[in-house]
């Protein structure tokens, strides 16, 4: 039975699947919806060997949309804090 890696990143809102080798990525292409923008990756045999899912956490726990509110336009540098 083959191993799937899941790879998670909150702030780029992505969600990677592997099921086939990273090192054997060759191509990918957006999957044809006009709903998702997710990315389907192919070793050079055109084989899938894993998805990206773009756009994973609803809008109320996407970090990047609270960063974007944060910043605004603010031009100076400010440290996020836990507190």
């Amino acid at each position: 039975m083959a191993k799937v890696k899941i790879y998670f990143d909150p702030i780029g809102n992505t969600m990677n699947i592997w099921w086939g080798d990273p090192k054997d990525a060759y191509s990918s292409e957006e999957v044809d919806s006009k709903d998702r923008n997710d990315v389907i990756i192919k070793d050079k045999k055109g084989r899938p060997i894993s998805l990206e899912i773009i756009g994973i956490l609803p809008k109320e726990l996407n970090i990047s949309e609270k960063l974007k509110s944060l910043i605004k336009n603010r031009k100076t540098p400010f440290i996020l804090s836990s507190k």
